[in-house]
């Protein structure tokens, strides 16, 4: 007997990455509004606004606290927004200290990078899909309005207000800028009766009398530095000072400042295996200490080899050796006390948290850049007026400088922790009840930093199914998770998600497909069966 059928079909079970919307770009490429040139809060809330309003698909705005003076601390969030599932994660913070506002124009720059690379840029573009991208562009808004609207370059702190010479009156003294140039000086005074050896007395600085005391700059803005006021090795170590006129006073508590709050309560609710703050006055990565030296010293090294490969040697040459050898925190200078980085190794996990140095000019320190402005029997005085290029460049040469240190940006993104993931089905039924498996080949993306913790295979809800290792960067990992359907597949799929908070979370779904097939012919009598192509299918079942 002899049959013939066109219309055969089996039921096939399959494992899928849930399948996202298209994100279509629709925007041309944008330049900043304020370019070649320094910005200040207030520019800058009218950059990522106009950011977000170009391009809202990319761009998420949220403002995770206020300043000293009210300011609004804001963070962009910068993803593929259409792929709405939690992702890899990674972070930059710019400018803790308020003279050093190059941090804040290489944010901004960065955040144009971004946006102008998507779906121009093939790499730049699985980044923003997969990873979302945190950039703080400020944390000292308050200090950097004065540095920049009116020449202070010398504030380092916060603003918040401190009696600094006991009249009960705050911050009524501070330094000006008497000439009109755009700078305040500084003045060495040095004792000059043995003129070939002056011996320095003190310094005074550019201001007048504003309380009329006699005194001049005797209480100037600034109490804390951000960058010692974290509660990981507060008041321990090195790089502080209990004075609080200091620049380095860590203030009266861990997180006494509004800046420090409000970035721990934002960092506490993410997970980043790497992020950056940023800095100027040297040029240097910095890694993150404990009490034996590096923190991870392994992984550091590995690291500034790959800085000095992709900066200029002045950023990987001499600021890259453990700061100590099994000596006590007290016992080491270079553990810096309060500081981000030891807050975001220690307390939240993050396993490469980098100083990026981003700029010093030598030059505006060196003899030519003083000049002696009265010289007697007694005494010598010499101004210095560069304070401001020695933590930033001139405004015609920021771009320049965003060119050199742009390849330190696509190494944080290329090394934030991510998965690769392979899946199939090892199927033992498809209704509810029924046992079902899964087999997982996973990869992680990251050249350098491991995932951190166990990848875990979990239920929509986050119930866990089973945990899988660590993988190690550039790892792999395999491993097969059983678990009972909960419902037919014949009513819905089944939603899994592969990941931990670092990496984030892939949701794959398992369901069901009816495959239709071409020509079949069959001789029953010699019981020949002749079926089309069966590509890729893990599960068949004939259809009665």
């Amino acid at each position: 007997m002899f049959g013939f059928s066109n219309n055969v079909s089996a039921i096939s079970i399959v494992i899928e990455e849930h399948v996202y919307q298209e994100l279509t770009r629709s925007w041309d490429n944008i330049s900043l509004l304020y370019d070649d040139y320094f910005h200040n809060s207030s520019d800058v809330d009218q950059e990522i606004i106009r950011f977000h309003d170009l391009v809202p698909d990319l761009i998420d705005i949220e403002v995770f606290g206020q300043s000293y003076q009210g300011k609004d601390l804001k963070v962009l969030k910068i993803t593929n927004e259409l792929r709405d599932y939690q992702k890899a994660k990674t972070l930059v913070v710019a400018q803790h200290h308020g003279r050093e506002q190059i941090t804040v124009e290489t944010a901004l720059r960065f955040i144009v990078y971004l946006l102008n690379s998507y779906q121009n840029d093939v790499v730049l573009t699985n980044y923003i899909d997969t990873q979302e991208i945190y950039i703080i562009p400020t944390l000292n808004p308050d200090a950097l309005d004065i540095v920049v609207n009116e020449g202070n370059h010398w504030l380092r702190k916060n603003v918040r207000p401190y009696d600094d010479d006991g009249d009960l009156e705050f911050d009524e003294d501070r330094r000006e800028d008497v000439n009109g140039d755009g700078k305040i000086s500084s003045f060495d005074v040095y004792n000059n009766t043995n003129p070939s050896k002056p011996v320095y007395n003190y310094t005074y600085y550019e201001g007048i009398d504003n309380d009329g005391d006699n005194k001049i700059n005797e209480d100037m803005v600034g109490y804390t530095d951000l960058n010692r006021n974290y509660d990981a090795f507060w008041r321990d170590g090195g790089g502080w000072d209990p004075d609080p006129t200091s620049q380095v006073f860590p203030g009266p508590i861990p997180f006494s400042e509004p800046e420090t709050q409000s970035f721990r309560d934002f960092a506490l609710e993410h997970r980043f295996g790497m992020a950056y703050s940023l800095h100027s006055g040297i040029n240097a990565t910095y890694f993150t200490d404990d009490e034996t030296g590096w923190a991870e010293p392994f992984l550091y090294n590995l690291m500034v080899q790959d800085f000095r490969d992709i900066l200029p040697l002045s950023y990987t040459s001499m600021y890259h050796e453990p700061s100590s050898t099994l000596k006590p925190i007290a016992e080491s200078p270079y553990v810096l006390a309060g500081s981000w980085d030891s807050w975001m190794y220690q307390d939240r996990g993050t396993i490469a948290p980098i100083t990026f140095e981003l700029y010093r000019n030598l030059s505006s320190i060196s003899a030519e850049a003083e000049t002696t402005v009265e010289e007697n029997s007694t005494h010598k005085i010499i101004e210095w007026t560069e304070i401001y290029g020695y933590f930033n460049p001139e405004k015609e040469y920021i771009n320049a400088l965003w060119e050199v240190v742009k390849p330190g940006f696509d190494y944080l993104l290329a090394n934030t922790p991510r998965l690769g993931i392979e899946a199939e089905i090892v199927i033992k039924g498809f209704e509810q009840g029924d046992n079902i498996g899964i087999s997982l080949d996973l990869a992680n993306l990251s050249p350098r930093i491991n995932t951190i913790e166990r990848i875990g295979v979990f239920e929509e809800d986050f119930s866990l199914i089973k945990n899988g290792s660590m993988i190690y960067a550039e790892g792999s990992d395999s491993f097969e998770a059983d678990f009972l359907l909960p419902d037919s597949l014949e009513e819905q799929k089944y939603i899994i998600k592969v990941g931990n908070e670092y990496v984030g979370f892939t949701q794959l779904e398992i369901k069901k497909k009816e495959i239709r097939y071409g020509l079949i012919i069959g001789l029953s009598a010699a019981g020949l069966v002749s079926l089309g192509s069966v590509l890729g299918i893990y599960f068949l079942i004939r259809r009665r």
